[in-house]
């Protein structure tokens, strides 16, 4: 953590760069020694008291001269945020408020019902102080392989490298999609370089079972002509994965040369041919495990400097290549990497933000990588989308789930990138009519859009058409700040009603007409309280039915990759799935009730006659509003350890499943039918039972927890 001095010194340094002087004009004007007023900016000598006062005098700007009582802020219970945080002001409103709720909780004579408002009043400000002092923010870039994301966040960020063609080449490997073999961050450091999380030694030996498996099993030239058959003798790996693992173990494929009288040489596959030496697949993983020397690949960290030759972005890209590509003899199987710039990501200094290039869509949209993004309070999520298919199918199905998963952020924490190529803008027809313009084929397929959304009652969502080949970074890059800007909004707007309530509570404290007024309203929603005291289970829905859905829809292969590692793939993964299926009951259950409640709190605050109880109506709602989140987060819980506890480690359930492999058409139907009967036959149906037990326990502790706020001593 930064010391105190240097934490000083450096928000001196940056007020007079505001005031436009230097140091040497800064230090004239003041009399002093130019090392003297470099060694405070550089924390190397603490200033004395009467010293400030003379030097931000000698800046003379509004900010400076507020610096002085900054410094003398007192903060007790919220962390104090950084010299220079923009919300520094409305963080020490919370302090100050937060302070008094402490005081008077410790009075004696306080009453209980004001005891446990207090108390919730100061988590709350703690909380969401806490939301809105982290200037820590991700941008995750989600869509189908070949989308052009990858080519959007080169082009936003300027990471390009000029070329003779013309167009300039991205750092990130770009393609026809199937090119990124893992999440890609990018982010501010000390310098250009890599940063590389490699896979576990556990999911690297998986992986290159699977790849001997399929070249001792290959595709026969005599099987039927059934692609969803051929598919069921294909590897249970992505093709970035399997390009990966063959150059690591250097067992390359070469296409065959083309003859002088027109016709072409058999190509060469040595990975083939080495598989031809072995009888049985652990044999051949062995083999070509110790091929890759897996012992030397144990670099995580690389850095441009100046001894290498090439510029900082075409070393960059070259190295990212090897390493996605497993070329590079020092790195193993990447799960991640971080790409390192040297300067501000978005151009603004005053944030931290990563932007986030995910697996491309190439299969099921419903992946646990990608949905862990909706519920990151401090995450943008970029939808991005072919111009044509303008929200397409994988867009649509990510914000149906997010619905249907409690997501509650989406206005807020979500937007939509329409990638256009050149010239599709200006072939959108209008009533039949083709546009004039690109702006105006924008206008056009922004409508469509939104019409497409209304059906999700997100019709609304803010949406981007970005042109990569044509538009400037900056038009990207500013509504990726817009979209952050939202996000910082709604965690103010949500501090500032917690701060507003808790200064109302604490105005009325003693007002006897106050004290009437909140007896009234918590007579009302007490009501609606006892009516609704016990939640009635949807018997319609079940745990199973999400994964039963990503099953009918995936590729027979992604299926095949999933029931080899028992449920636990990145594709098609089991937890992920029952978790959003748990999840989709909690919210059938508890989401009408939260409506419910609401429209009678949201009555009561319409009404004038309540004035003085808009503070208690107003916390009731926000409880409700957390233990939904709540309920939601550990239904997921329960989904997850479904598998984990129980299904994962049913050896006779996998291993029947694994015996459908290879066996010809309705392969999807047969899994299936092995994961219905799990469920309901099997085990009766005590996965619904136990998500249920769940909602009904915490909507109980949800009642309890507002009538405590409700009833007065």
């Amino acid at each position: 953590m930064i010391n105190r001095d240097l934490a000083i010194g450096k928000r001196i340094a940056a007020l007079r760069d505001e005031a436009g002087l230097k140091q040497n004009e800064l230090a004239k004007r003041l009399t002093w020694s130019p090392a003297v007023l470099s060694r405070i900016e550089n924390g190397e000598r603490p200033i004395a008291a009467d010293e400030l006062q003379i030097l931000l005098g000698g800046i003379g700007t509004e900010n400076a001269m507020k610096l002085e009582e900054i410094l003398g802020r007192h903060w007790q219970i919220i962390q104090e945020p950084p010299l220079g945080d923009p919300d520094a002001d409305l963080l020490w409103e919370a302090e100050l408020v937060a302070q008094q709720l402490h005081n008077l909780a410790e009075q004696p004579d306080v009453k209980q019902f004001y005891e446990r408002r207090l108390a919730r009043y100061k988590d709350e400000i703690n909380t969401k102080a806490t939301h809105v002092a982290d200037k820590r923010y991700k941008v995750a870039f989600i869509g189908t392989i070949a989308v052009g994301k990858s080519t959007a966040i080169c082009r936003t960020e300027q990471l390009e490298i000029s070329t003779s063609k013309g167009m300039p080449k991205a750092v990130l490997e770009t393609g026809a999609g199937g090119i990124t073999i893992c999440e890609v961050h990018i982010r501010r450091g000390p310098g250009y370089g890599l940063v590389v999380e490699p896979c576990a030694e556990e999911e690297l030996r998986r992986h290159v079972s699977d790849f001997a498996n399929f070249l001792l099993n290959p595709v026969q030239s005599g099987s039927p002509e059934n692609s969803e058959y051929e598919a069921n003798l294909a590897p249970g790996i992505s093709r970035e994965v399997e390009r990966a693992l063959r150059n690591m173990a250097s067992l390359r494929r070469r296409r065959g040369e083309r003859r002088p009288d027109g016709t072409t040489a058999p190509g060469t596959d040595e990975a083939r041919e080495l598989a031809g030496r072995f009888t049985d697949a652990k044999s051949l993983s062995v083999e070509i495990l110790s091929r890759m020397g897996l012992h030397k690949r144990d670099r995580r960290v690389i850095w441009h400097d100046a001894s290498v030759s090439k510029q900082p972005l075409e070393w960059l890209q070259e190295i990212f290549e090897q390493v996605n590509n497993g070329r590079n003899d020092e790195f193993g199987l990447p799960r991640r990497i971080e790409l390192i710039v040297p300067r501000a990501v978005l151009g603004d200094d005053s944030l931290s933000v990563t932007l986030i290039d995910t697996q491309g869509i190439d299969d099921i949209a419903e992946r646990g990588d990608l949905e862990t993004h909706f519920d990151d309070p401090h995450t943008v999520v970029i939808l991005c989308t072919v111009f044509n298919e303008a929200p397409a199918t994988a867009v649509r199905q990510l914000l149906s789930r997010a619905r249907e998963g409690g997501v509650r952020t989406l206005d807020s924490h979500a937007a939509i990138l329409a990638l256009p190529r050149p010239g599709e803008a200006l072939a959108v027809k209008d009533n039949g009519l083709q546009v004039q313009s690109a702006e105006e084929g924008y206008e056009v397929k922004g409508e469509e859009v939104q019409l497409k959304l209304q059906p999700l009652g997100l019709q609304k969502l803010p949406i981007m058409f970005f042109n990569a080949a044509d538009d400037a970074p900056e038009i990207l890059q500013n509504f990726i700040r817009v979209r952050i800007s939202a996000v910082q909004e709604a965690h103010r707007s949500g501090l500032r009603e917690v701060i507003h309530g808790a200064k109302s509570m604490l105005e009325n404290y003693e007002q006897d007409q106050a004290r009437e007024a909140q007896a009234a309203a918590a007579r009302r929603l007490t009501i609606w309280l006892e009516n609704n005291a016990e939640v009635t289970a949807q018997h319609n829905r079940h745990v199973q039915e999400s994964l039963i859905s990503a099953v009918e829809s995936a590729h027979p292969r992604t299926i095949h990759a999933a029931i080899a590692r028992d449920g636990d793939w990145w594709n098609l993964n089991y937890a992920h799935q029952l978790s959003h299926g748990a999840r989709r009951i909690a919210v059938g259950i508890a989401e009408p009730k939260l409506h419910e409640f609401k429209i009678i709190a949201n009555n009561i605050l319409q009404d004038n006659q309540f004035i003085d109880a808009h503070d208690l109506v107003s916390q009731t709602v926000r409880i409700m509003e957390e233990k939904f989140d709540t309920l939601v987060r550990k239904a997921q819980v329960v989904g997850q350890s479904i598998h984990s506890d129980e299904l994962s480690i049913d050896t006779d359930f996998w291993e029947t499943c694994h015996s459908e492999w290879g066996k010809g058409t309705g392969y999807r139907n047969r899994i299936n039918s092995h994961n219905k009967n799990w469920f309901s036959v099997t085990k009766k149906g005590e996965a619904d039972a136990r998500v249920i037990k769940l909602v009904v326990e915490s909507w109980s502790e949800t009642i309890t927890a507002i009538r405590q706020l409700l009833v007065q001593d």
